[in-house]
């Protein structure tokens, strides 16, 4: 039972890692899979496989060769080329999305609140610093709380959402409505890889300490079966509300506000935890980084990480999100091949060391 409550635990630091401000705000979803219709669904379980499958790989390599940070781990497994390459890219990833979380966190209370943005990423700033400078422990305790709100929120609006429209629960219904692309497949691989790579940052410290394959690869299966389950219902919402993508900001407040005004506070609440528990994850891979490459004590690591970031932060969340996922996305797919080869040469080596 201990065993399960850890994997457990693992599988919300995995959601909470990848449920940002794009995801949960409805518009990543929509840009990667709704516009593909019905079809969009079948997307997301090739995410699903993907995260599972890579995921065992991480783990493996990790643990064997007693990796500390996503530094070591992409030394590892890419030529040294691609790997100086693909170090600076996922340095780059995790600054930018750091700053999208950031942007994020003030376009919520300033478009909600009246709020100026600044205040809402001062905010996210302080909290954010709080909770790193307990380290590992302080990674748990927030994915703890934030992934558990999120489960709620996104099965309260589902079933909100359906109680108030009856007639759009079916499945006829959805695959009626039109779709405005076609290729999901490269969607959902594009997709899939950029959250793989940025995931790195906080699973292989984790599996450097943890040190057990089978814990590890179930709390990877767990979360991979809550992210999808919380996509399938932000997907629905987006393709039966085709234009809020358009109208919205964030879209997703916008379907929460036409069940009942308290789910609208709920979500905005929750929206900025999973910006929070995302942020977080980033900035711990950023500082584990630090620490193992250049000696940067954690906590300075911590407050150097977000002085770095905090300049894009003010680019604005829309356009950030628009503009580098889908390029991040792309450029991530080479280091996902990188992974797929080197595990394949490991396995191959020992089939042939037993045999």
């Amino acid at each position: 039972m201990k065993n399960f409550i850890l994997s457990f635990q693992i599988g919300l630091v995995f959601v909470g890692s990848i449920v940002g401000a794009g995801l949960s705000s409805g518009r990543e979803l929509t840009q990667f899979f709704a516009v593909y219709g019905y079809k969009s669904f079948l997307g997301l379980f090739i995410c699903a496989a993907l995260y599972v499958s890579i995921g065992k790989m991480i783990i493996f390599l990790s643990i064997k060769y007693k990796v500390k940070s996503y530094e070591e781990f992409i030394n590892l497994v890419c030529p040294k080329p691609i790997a100086i390459f693909s170090n600076i890219f996922l340095t780059v990833f995790l600054l930018s999305s750091t700053s999208i979380i950031l942007a994020g966190s003030g376009a919520v209370m300033h478009q909600y609140f009246g709020i100026p943005k600044i205040f809402g990423v001062i905010f996210m700033i302080v909290v954010s610093i709080i909770f790193l400078f307990r380290e590992t422990k302080g990674i748990f305790e927030v994915n703890n709380i934030t992934v558990p709100i999120l489960i709620i929120m996104m099965v309260s609006i589902f079933i909100g959402y359906g109680i108030n429209n009856q007639e759009q629960m079916s499945f006829d219904y959805i695959t009626s409505l039109p779709y405005y692309k076609r290729s999901y497949i490269i969607s959902a691989l594009v997709y899939a890889g950029f959250n793989i790579i940025s995931i790195i940052g906080i699973m292989v410290p984790l599996a450097n300490e943890i040190k057990r394959n089978k814990i590890l690869l179930r709390g990877v299966a767990i979360g991979s079966a809550i992210l999808t389950v919380i996509s399938i219902i932000i997907v629905f919402v987006m393709i039966v509300n085709p234009t809020y993508a358009q109208q919205y900001e964030i879209p997703i407040l916008a379907v929460a506000q036409n069940i009942a005004p308290w789910m609208q506070i709920g979500l905005l609440m929750m929206i900025w935890l999973e910006m929070f528990s995302s942020q977080v994850s980033n900035i711990y891979g950023l500082t584990k980084t630090m620490e193992t490459k250049f000696q940067v004590p954690y906590k300075t690591g911590v407050l150097l990480s977000i002085i770095i970031a905090l300049p894009l932060s003010f680019v604005g969340f829309t356009g950030l999100v628009d503009v580098l996922y889908p390029i991040y996305g792309v450029l991530s797919l080479v280091f996902v091949v990188c992974v797929i080869q080197f595990y394949c040469k490991q396995k191959i080596s020992l089939t042939k060391v037993y045999n």
